[in-house]
């Protein structure tokens, strides 16, 4: 009986320790304070391109490297903590990927208007939200005429601030497993 509850908790234990290693230089009450600022202040100093909604397939087309897309509400919680996690992930892959951001909204979700062309336009379900686009400039497919290439990867859960740290390993976890394909 007892072996059925400590084994289970050994692997909770190194599983925990494992996320603390890996994101031990990060500081949770300097994300905490992060995350109540807007996210173009979060993203202000980082190397993110900002995208603008009219030349946005311009720019995917454009790119000479995997690309990841973050569409968000520029006061909005949920899109603040993503932009945390991102502003602590994107510097270990700048030589590997590009980074863009797109503000939908400057408070809160967008427009039930904008946030139906923001899914017809994109295949974006939600926001915050990211594309990730794999695929080589060269080679991405327009379909029916239109400047629309199908992202690799979307996500668009948003980190709560108790599992940020477990979010942060997961994040980069699956982007070196995106990248080594």
């Amino acid at each position: 009986m007892l072996t059925t509850f400590v084994k289970p908790l050994l692997i909770f234990s190194l599983f925990f320790s494992l996320q603390v290693l890996a994101s031990k230089d990060i500081r949770m009450k300097d994300v905490r304070d992060l995350a109540k600022s807007p996210v173009d202040e979060i993203l202000d100093q980082e190397t993110i391109q900002i995208f603008s909604m009219e030349n946005y397939w311009k720019s995917v087309h454009g790119r000479n490297k995997p690309l990841v897309v973050f569409f968000y509400s520029n006061n909005h919680g949920p899109s603040q903590r993503l932009a945390t996690l991102i502003k602590h992930v994107s510097p270990s892959y700048i030589n590997k990927l590009s980074f863009a951001r797109i503000k939908v909204s400057e408070k809160g979700k967008p427009a039930k208007e904008l946030a139906k062309q923001l899914n017809e336009r994109f295949s974006l379900d939600s926001t915050p939200g990211i594309l990730f686009y794999d695929n080589s400039a060269n080679s991405d497919m327009i379909l029916e005429h239109e400047d629309y290439i199908d992202a690799d990867f979307k996500e668009f859960r948003t980190p709560s601030m108790l599992l940020w740290k477990t979010y942060y390993v997961a994040v980069r976890k699956e982007l070196d497993a995106l990248l080594a394909d």
